[in-house]
């Protein structure tokens, strides 16, 4: 999930022992962890830091703290352990206040303890309602079950989390975006806007929505800047992710990783297989595939078996085995290069959750 944010830089106050002391985060660093010890609050001067809680493997976004606000106050008052963890969205500067400090700054700043248990009550009474909220947004179903029942699991990404998000970046970029070198220029504000504010998606989910479009070149980011470069297929994958959540579990184009890699393979090599005028489709030799990936990698790329997904799913033709060096299959290029493009993204998105789950351990 992150690595352990480092020791405060020092004290705020050098005459003061027990006084403020500073922490600078990068991207990505935990402050604190759910469950530990800890007598220290923090005021956050710069940055934003997610607060979230784990959930089986995987984990529940439940706030999202801007500069200028309090966190880790519960734990600072009742002495109990961390209930949920905090790690930075952006580089951050906090400011930790010790129960010692707090003590010592209580007579002096009786407009500081008003805020604070303001903030406390707030909170409380909103967490309730809340988490059963997120709970419910971070919820997908298993059905693979013999029984056919389904089983809840939670996901850092949810299919509605995912067309959200897409969504709120289509409407950014077709509307507020900058056509630049790069791409549509995405204006950080108006996403937060969009994905955040309206649509009730935490920041956590949004940024790294962005950096798994990145993975996959459908956004460049440059100088603090998200570059959107496909918006037509964007509008594809969001129309794609739509029709999939509608259909029965049983009816969904799920591609396992096996034949995802398969899938793959015959991406890299397609040029290598001229295309008939007639009928649009070039004829892939799987022979020709496997035998240039074992020269290269001195392995066997795939089993015949895992390309019948493939075919199941209508991606390509049966597979024609006249030999080992002749296997031939059928494919439209255009067509299979795109449904290849969203399948890529989706594993993509899959290892985030996969990533997510494990840090929630």
């Amino acid at each position: 999930m992150g690595v352990r944010a480092p020791q405060a830089q020092g004290p705020q106050d050098a005459g003061s022992a027990a006084g403020p002391l500073v922490r600078r985060l990068k991207k990505g660093e935990l402050l604190f962890s759910e469950g530990e010890g800890s007598r220290s609050m923090y005021y956050l001067k710069s940055g934003m830091i997610r607060i979230f809680k784990k959930k089986g493997t995987s984990s529940i976004e439940i706030d999202t703290i801007h500069s200028g606000q309090i966190l880790g106050e519960l734990a600072f008052l009742d002495g109990n352990p961390r209930s949920a963890s905090g790690e930075a969205l952006t580089a951050c500067e906090l400011v930790e206040v010790s129960g010692e400090t707090f003590t010592q700054t209580l007579g002096k700043m009786p407009d500081w303890l008003k805020l604070l248990l303001k903030t406390i009550v707030g909170r409380l009474r909103t967490a309730s309602t809340r988490i059963r909220q997120l709970e419910s947004s971070s919820t997908a179903f298993d059905y693979s079950a013999k029984d056919g029942s389904r089983a809840a699991h939670y996901v850092f990404f949810s299919p509605i989390d995912v067309l959200k998000i897409s969504t709120a970046i289509l409407l950014v970029a077709s509307r507020n975006g900058t056509p630049a070198e790069k791409g549509i220029e995405l204006r950080a504000g108006l996403l937060q806007r969009y994905g955040q504010q309206i649509m009730g998606v935490p920041v956590a989910k949004l940024t790294t929505l962005i950096d798994v479009f990145a993975q996959v070149g459908l956004v460049v980011q440059a100088n603090d800047k998200d570059h959107l470069t496909d918006i037509q297929f964007l509008e594809q994958f969001v129309a794609y992710v739509n029709e999939e959540n509608l259909l029965e579990p049983t009816k969904r184009h799920d591609l396992s990783l096996r034949a995802f890699l398969v899938m793959g393979l015959m991406a890299k090599y397609l040029n290598q297989f001229p295309v008939d005028e007639k009928t649009g489709t070039a004829k892939v030799n799987l022979g020709v595939v496997m035998k240039t990936e074992i020269a290269a990698t001195g392995k066997e790329p795939f089993r015949v078996e895992e390309f019948g997904e493939l075919q199941k799913l209508g991606y390509a033709t049966q597979l024609i085995i006249k030999s080992q060096e002749e296997m031939f299959t059928e494919v439209k290029p255009a067509e299979f290069l795109h449904k290849f493009r969203i399948q890529r993204l989706l594993k993509a998105i899959e290892a985030a959750n996969e990533q997510k789950g494990k840090g929630a351990k």
